[in-house]
């Protein structure tokens, strides 16, 4: 799995004015003495949930959409069932149908008291992957983005704002997913991503992570609970990175389940950077907690919760740089 990019800031085109604690104000140090090295850098969401060790990639697809009753593909699913739950039990399967979506995601990112919300509309259409029974393609594009300022920003601020949610609107993706709710593939085309843009493609991946949840295999009833466990290196950030994702069966009916997601995941980033120190590196811990209610037919109908990033960057010489950055995330479709 290569990690969906974190962004905290637009700064290459936001500047600093969106938070300046962020960007313009240097990180509080840990212990004493100066430090003059460059505040933390942006880092990496994991999502545990997303593998591409699966081999899923863009395929023929049919607008036939699904036939309404789910039949898995051979391959199984990639999370483990850790408890099967109370009695009655049933599998709970995806079926997609091809109904387009509207979904609504509003992101805030805060530290040190200060928030930064990102709003975002897009649609979402399922295809059925040709061959492959129970399995989709989904076509992802955004219609709207909001960037909330925070006050007293200066006018060249606004007009970066303004010229970045401009760019962004009509960027298109697409996301593979299984009938078991295995999520492959996730990209946006990088034409469409220009400027600041691209920074904000990083954080709108972030809000696609929960529109289709893994399940397990076997039957489940209430309080069944699965995970997902890996350790994995990645040789182009220099580091390897441990997850663990698990979630509980909290409800469930004909059309959807209500799930709670739980993670945490953590690595250790070398920093090549020509503003840092030889040496630098970044290490993160983040936990994270979700309550999502899923659609059998199509994306999930509702994602509410928040992470905390936990960063610290340490550099030879210098002392420790800290800092939290929360995250809570909402989401609805329609």
């Amino acid at each position: 799995m290569r990690p969906v990019p974190f962004l905290f800031l637009l700064a290459a085109t936001l500047s600093a004015s969106l938070l300046p604690a962020c960007n313009g104000d240097k990180p509080k140090a840990q212990g004493s003495g100066p430090s003059s090295a460059e505040p933390i850098p942006s880092d990496l969401v994991f999502n545990s949930f997303m593998d591409d060790k699966n081999g899923a990639k863009l395929a023929i697809v049919s607008d036939a959409g699904s036939s309404g009753t789910a039949v898995p593909s051979g391959k199984p699913s990639s999370v483990k069932l850790d408890n099967a739950g109370a009695d009655p039990k049933a599998p709970l399967v995806y079926a997609f149908a091809p109904k387009t979506r509207t979904v609504n995601a509003t992101i805030k990112i805060s530290q040190n008291g200060q928030e930064q919300p990102f709003k975002f509309t897009f649609t979402a259409t399922p295809k059925a992957k040709f061959g492959l029974s129970g399995d989709a393609t989904i076509d992802l594009k955004i219609t709207k983005v909001e960037i909330s300022l925070p006050p007293g920003a200066p006018p060249q601020a606004a007009t970066a704002k303004e010229q970045v949610e401009k760019a962004f609107v009509g960027t298109a993706g697409h996301m593979d997913a299984s009938a078991h709710g295995d999520v492959t593939d996730l990209q946006f085309e990088a034409s469409k991503a220009q400027g600041g843009a691209a920074e904000l493609t990083n954080l709108v991946q972030q809000a696609l992570e929960l529109l289709v949840v893994p399940v397990p295999d076997e039957a489940v009833g209430i309080g069944a609970k699965w995970s997902k466990t890996e350790s994995k290196h990645l040789a182009d950030e220099g580091t390897t990175v441990s997850s663990n994702v698990t979630a509980t069966l909290l409800a469930r009916d004909a059309q959807t389940a209500t799930l709670k997601v739980e993670g945490k995941n953590s690595g250790t980033i070398a920093v090549n950077d020509p503003r840092a120190p030889k040496g630098t590196q970044v290490q993160r811990t983040a936990t994270s907690s979700y309550t999502v209610t899923i659609r059998f037919d199509g994306v999930s109908q509702k994602v509410d919760g928040a992470s905390a990033n936990d960063i610290i960057q340490k550099s030879p010489g210098q002392a420790d740089q800290a800092v939290t950055i929360k995250i809570a995330q909402s989401l609805d479709s329609k």
